[in-house]
Formats: structure tokens, C-alpha cells, sequence
């Protein structure tokens, strides 16, 4: 019996497929490992304070930082002078020119309600004007989750307290270390996507 051209090429794929759906999907996240954290965080602002307090959140490595020693950071607090002094600001790292990667969202629903993190709609460039109560939510910049797939880490933030005299924010952050994964609940091993 001769195989035709067509007959060989439809061989062909079903081998190919039998094959990749006998290993593991090479283009799936790693499974979750992570509780998602939750943190009550004050940084400072990065004018006009001492040098030595944080005024940056590194979600990767889930820290407080100083802007003068690293720019791995995914968003930074400021109190502009062109703004009166009065105003705080989340700046993701494009709003200060440096390399436009993850950036931040304002939430239209409070922060006990956002149980998943949106995965579109993050502005990598603009600052985010602050109020107490509001709820934010941040992606970081980009991970690798394997050899093929990069993705953010989530997070949602609440505005918790702003001092204009020390120049901090205080806020209460729910980040999901799980690179790619949305979830935004703080009590268990999100569910694989």
C-alpha cells in the first residue's frame, strides 16, 4: 500500500500531536507555589526625605528599596514640588524614564472585592494620584515563568494613610508571587490557570 502525500502529512500530524499531548505543555505556566502575601507598607517620599528611608516597592523580590541604589523597582512614592508639596504620587518606573514595564491601574470596585487582578489596563508611563481608602492595582515588570512564557507578578493596594509632614504613604498591599497568576486573595494557593 502507497502512502500519498496527503495520507503522509495527515500521519505526520497525528504523531505530532500524540506527542505533545503525551508530554507536558511546554507553553504552561509552572504551577503556583505561593500564598499570596498581604503587607501593611510605608515608603517615603523620594524628595525631601532622608536618604536612608525606602521610597520604592520591588514586587519581584516582595522589598522596600531606595531609589539611589537600584532602579528594579515597580513603583516609587514622590511628592513633587510643582505639585505644592501636598499631592502623593505611585510612579511606575516609565512615568520617570526609565524602562516602561508593568505599571499601575486605579480599581472600580473597593479593595475586599478584587478578588483577581485584571490582566490588561496597567499604565507603564503615567503617575497615580493618591487619596486614602482608594484601591490600586499594580503589575510588576516582567518575569520569566519558563524557558518560553514571561509574565508579571499582581497586586492589589490600599491607600491607607498619607503624612504630608514625614512625606510616606502607608498601604496595605495583596501581591500574588506566582508568576502570571491573578489571584488576589490572601488565604491560599491560587487555583492553577
Amino acid at each position: 500500500m502507497r502512502l500519498t502525500a496527503t495520507g503522509l502529512a495527515t500521519l505526520l500530524a497525528l504523531a505530532v500531536g500524540a506527542a505533545i499531548a503525551a508530554c507536558d505543555n511546554p507553553f504552561a505556566l509552572p504551577p503556583p507555589t505561593n500564598v499570596p502575601d498581604t503587607s501593611t507598607i510605608t515608603i517615603w517620599s523620594m524628595t525631601g526625605t532622608p536618604i536612608q528611608l525606602p521610597s520604592a516597592v520591588d514586587m519581584v523580590e516582595a522589598y522596600t528599596i531606595r531609589t539611589d541604589t537600584t532602579d528594579n523597582f515597580d513603583f516609587a512614592l514622590d511628592f513633587p514640588d510643582s505639585l505644592g508639596d501636598t499631592v502623593a504620587l505611585f510612579l511606575p518606573p516609565g512615568a520617570l524614564g526609565l524602562p516602561r514595564d508593568g505599571g499601575l491601574q486605579v480599581s472600580k470596585v473597593p479593595f475586599d472585592s478584587v478578588t483577581y487582578a485584571p490582566n490588561s489596563g496597567y499604565d507603564p508611563g503615567s503617575a497615580q494620584k493618591l487619596k486614602v481608602g482608594m484601591t490600586l492595582l499594580a503589575s510588576s515588570r516582567m518575569q520569566t515563568c519558563n524557558y518560553t512564557i514571561t509574565d508579571p507578578f499582581y497586586a492589589k493596594i490600599q491607600i491607607l494613610s498619607i503624612d504630608t509632614a514625614a512625606r510616606s504613604v502607608t498601604f496595605r498591599m495583596i501581591l500574588d508571587r506566582n508568576c502570571g497568576f491573578r489571584s488576589l486573595v490572601d488565604d491560599s494557593i491560587p487555583p492553577s490557570n
